[in-house]
Formats: C-alpha cells, structure tokens, sequence
C-alpha cells in the first residue's frame, strides 16, 4: 500500500522554495507514495511554475473564494495601502482561516502524513493524528534576532512537528543552539536537483539578443527586505568606473524592489548597462552563459541559485550571508565569499575571478567534485526513508 503524503505550502510562486519543491513532487518514488499537494492561496495568473507539476500529484487550494484571495495577490506585485490592509486582516483573514481549516481538516484525515514545506500551518495542525514534517528555509538566527517574543512564538509552532527539516548544516546547529528542547527534532536535508535535466534546459535558446552578450548574472527576487540587490548595483558600479569592464549586469526576477532599483542604477550611472530581464520561466540558459554568477543577500536558507549554477560548472561570487553559501561553496573553495553589504569587496572579488586563470580553474576543479554534495539520489533517498518511517510510526503509536 502506498504511503499517502499531503504537501502543504502557503502560496504557489516564482521564488527558491517554490522551485526546490518541485523537484521533491517529480523525484518522489510515485510507486510508493500517492502525493496531494494543497496550496493555502489560489494566486492564479502569479501562479507561473503551475504547469511543472507532475500530471501524477493532486493538486487542490484551501482557499480560492476571489474575495478572499484578492488583497492577498496584490501584496506580492506591490505594498498594500492602510485601509486595505486593515480591511483584510479585520474583516478577510477570520473567513479565509477558516475555510483553510475546514478544507485541510478534509483533506488530513485521508492522508498517512503531511510535509508543511514553508512551515506555515503549525496552528492549523496542533490537532491532526497523524506524522507531520516541516521544512524550514531561513536562517533562525537572522529572522530571529534574539527577539524572546518571536522565539517563544516560533517554539510553540515548531513543536507540533514530529520531525524539522533544515536544508543546511549550520541553519540545524543554530535550530538547536536556539530551541535545545526540540534538538532531537532537527535533521538537515540539502535542496537538491537534476544535474542532467537542469543542463537540458539550459540549452534551450531563448528568444532574446541579450543571451549572445558578455555578462554577469543575478537571479534572485527584487526584495530588499531579503537580498541585498544595492550592494551588488553598487559593486557593478564600481567594476565599471574603476576597472572598465566590459561585460552588463543581468538582473533576472521580479520583485516589489524593482523601481527602486531601477532608480538606484540611474543615481549609480549605470542604467544602460544593467538590464532587468524580469521573470524568465527557464532561468538555465542565462546561467549557463553568464561569465560569472552573482549571488548578494542579507540571509538566507539555501539559496537555491547558487546549487543550480554549482550543477551546472560555474564561476560564483555571493555574500556569506547566513545561511546556506559557505556551505554551497564549501568554505570559499568552490566559489569566492565577501562580507554582507560591502560592495568594494564584491567588486574586487568579481574582478579577480574575471582577471585570474588559475583561481578560475581552481575553483572550478572543486566545483565539479563539491556539486555531487547536491544530487537528488543522495537527499532524495534520506527524505523518503524519513516519511516512511515517521508514517509507519505514528500509524502503530
């Protein structure tokens, strides 16, 4: 008999957790596991990774009422005025609760296990009988920020989970360091992919002039409050005035950012060499030709670009921010690290990756052996025996 997973996840989008679960719902053993995915919010036309869902997962929404889902859609292109924020944590979010718990309590008591992959539905799952994972994405430490309120509140969701999930070695020991009593329910699992499906999308040509230009290559979300996109607009600013290089900045994703900075590119002077491509539904040719790939953030989990461009043999250059890019690039080895927010040493870093030959094939000769670290087999393997044994656990307690 197959073991029935349900995968939770708040919102369906274009973001790393998005894409990193995709790859979870193709790689499954469909042959032991019958797997429903739930999404909380139907976000429609946002919704642009829809079509990657194998035929073979369910798919259903908690919440689809337009009514309800509509202030909730337009907070990810831009922020909300007052009044609408008022109105829809007064009046909108008690119903959409609601409807949420009604329609997942559906869907829990025909399942062996649920997998909250954003950790998001702690509060709606205090209840439920039956084995329960969460995935956490972030670095504790930096969301955290030693706020006793917010660690109190974080524990009590945390600890309705039988297993957490950490998709880094260091974001485990700060789960640890921070919630001891929950130590026993921490294990990491590195995000992992396709090394031979992702070099295949990558060859696909796209129809853009762009592609066939000399260029560095930034894929993340235009969001500030996370990535730190104006060290990096700073740094190419400095590449340009100082060193003369030749290559433009690509910047490929979208974001509430994006017009400030656009702006800032030109206060910088820079606007007619950075381009921002916007969301490009197969990122993998432009990373597969970048001259190098550019990764600049306040804190992280695991960014999911920077596994991509290991797998796929390039040259990196990111912030060493928490967490998830030591790691990725093993200490430095396989990629240059800076200091968050110093935009003279992602520029010197850039320029001495552009400018030496023996760093580009040393960093590269571990790169090709380092990036096996983030093979599917190995992680998908461990998180299927997991769901195994905490379903057959909790199945016979």
């Amino acid at each position: 008999m197959k073991t029935r997973i349900l995968f939770l996840i708040s919102r369906f989008l274009d973001g790393g957790i998005d894409t990193v679960m995709v790859e979870y719902l193709k790689n499954f053993n469909h042959e032991k596991f019958e797997i429903t995915l739930a999404i909380g919010t139907k976000m429609d036309e946002l919704e642009v990774f829809l079509d990657r869902i194998p035929p073979e997962i369910g798919v259903v929404y908690l919440v689809s009422n337009p009514h309800l889902t509509k202030y909730r859609k337009e907070k990810v292109t831009h922020k909300l005025p007052l009044y609408k924020k008022i109105w829809n944590e007064l009046a909108l979010t008690p119903v959409h609760r609601l409807q949420m718990q009604r329609n997942l309590d559906l869907l829990l008591v025909k399942s062996d296990l649920v997998i909250d992959f954003d950790c998001s539905y702690g509060s709606f799952l205090q209840k439920a009988k039956i084995a329960k994972i969460a995935f956490f994405h972030f670095s504790f430490a930096s969301i955290l920020q030693n706020r006793p309120n917010h660690i109190k509140r974080l524990a009590k969701k945390l600890k309705v989970y039988d297993q957490i999930i950490t998709i880094s070695n260091q974001m485990q020991q700060e789960g640890e360091n921070i919630f001891p009593h929950l130590k026993e329910r921490f294990i990491h699992i590195y995000n992992s992919f396709e090394r031979e499906a992702l070099k295949k999308k990558a060859t696909e040509q796209p129809n853009n002039a762009y592609i066939n230009e000399p260029y560095l290559l930034a894929v993340e979300r235009l969001e500030e409050s996370q990535k730190d996109l104006t060290t990096l607009l700073k740094a190419f600013a400095i590449l340009k005035k100082k060193y003369n290089i030749a290559e433009k900045l690509y910047l490929l994703g979208e974001g509430k950012s994006q017009n400030q900075l656009m702006q800032l590119a030109i206060n910088l002077g820079i606007e007619k060499d950075t381009v921002f491509l916007g969301f490009q539904s197969n990122p993998y040719p432009w990373i597969a030709n970048c001259q190098i790939l550019v990764h600049s953030s306040k804190f992280e989990g695991l960014p999911t670009v920077l596994i991509e461009g290991l797998l796929l043999g390039k040259l990196i250059v990111s912030t060493d921010c928490p967490t998830g890019p030591r790691e990725i690039l093993k200490d430095g080895e396989a990629g240059i690290l800076t200091p968050v927010g110093d935009a003279n040493a992602l520029a010197e870093a850039i320029y001495k990756l552009k400018e030496s030959e023996t760093l580009r094939t040393r960093i590269l000769a571990t790169v090709a052996v380092h990036s096996e670290t983030f093979s599917y087999k190995r992680n998908m393997q461990k998180l299927e025996e997991l769901c195994q044994k905490l379903a057959h656990e909790k199945k016979y307690q």
